[in-house]
């Protein structure tokens, strides 16, 4: 089988394990508690976000079997779903600051942390990891989208755009099941990282090795290191923490 059909023709096999990744990832956190008072809006993302997967997988199928107008149909279909599903994720991404944010609050007024106003909006906003992986995907989305019609490039960027859903299942998958939550002073958030960009250097090798245009990957490979560096450099630096609560107003 050639090299360019493994990794690309059959897509949708690949990206049938994200469906075990999901399962496995949040089972404990979503599956078991569905009888319990859930925000609705974590609900809401739920579903879009399997809704996404599941056009995800049958797009590659839909090119394999040549459905090429179906294939085409369900691209336009994104052009809805993706939209709310990146406000629900941001909605659900504010939730959770705001969440957080109480509990810290509550923390200080019963007296189990000593904190001060800026403290507490600094150690809020450390962890913006699911701000991040919802930039990464908007990015590869509309740069798959822009260039849909140039079919190497365009199920490249769609790779990339898959990857995102490895840092929230990944991430749940490493602390509840493995109990690991630093690696070398690190968040444990470099696990899903370093996956990412395995994968993608493997892939730009492979493309690399059999003479294929490497410049979308490297593009690729190059947004996720830069985006995995500044996740760890910019909440050291006491902006982020009011940008942060810029960005998360107003409060639900």
């Amino acid at each position: 089988m050639q090299p360019k059909k493994f990794y690309y023709h059959n897509l949708g096999y690949w990206f049938l394990l994200f469906i075990v990744l999901v399962i496995a990832g949040f089972y404990t956190t979503y599956f078991t508690r569905l009888s319990e008072p859930t925000p609705g809006i974590i609900h809401i993302h739920f579903v879009l976000m399997a809704l996404w997967l599941i056009m995800l997988i049958a797009q590659p199928f839909l090119i394999k079997y040549k459905k090429l107008s179906w294939h085409r149909i369900l691209g336009k279909a994104s052009y809805v779903v993706v939209p709310f599903l990146i406000i629900s994720g941001f909605l659900l991404i504010r939730n959770e600051y705001y969440r957080n944010l109480d509990g810290l609050n509550q923390a200080v007024i019963t007296g189990q942390k000593l904190l001060n106003p800026d403290e507490i909006l600094k150690q809020v906003a450390a962890t913006p990891i699911g701000l991040f992986y919802l930039t990464w995907f908007m990015v590869f989305y509309c740069l798959a989208i822009r260039n849909r019609r140039q079919s190497p490039k365009h199920a490249r960027y769609m790779l990339a755009t898959a990857l995102t859903l490895t840092g929230p299942t990944v991430d749940r998958i490493v602390g509840i099941y493995f109990h690991i939550y630093t690696v070398a002073g690190l968040s444990s958030y470099i696990i899903s990282f370093l996956i990412i960009d395995l994968v993608l250097a493997l892939l730009l090798y492979l493309d690399y090795r059999n003479k294929k245009e490497t410049k979308t990957l490297r593009t690729c490979l190059l947004i996720y290191t830069i985006g995995q560096f500044l996740y760890y450099v910019l909440p050291t630096f006491d902006w982020w923490a009011e940008f942060m609560k810029f960005i998360m107003l107003p409060k639900p």
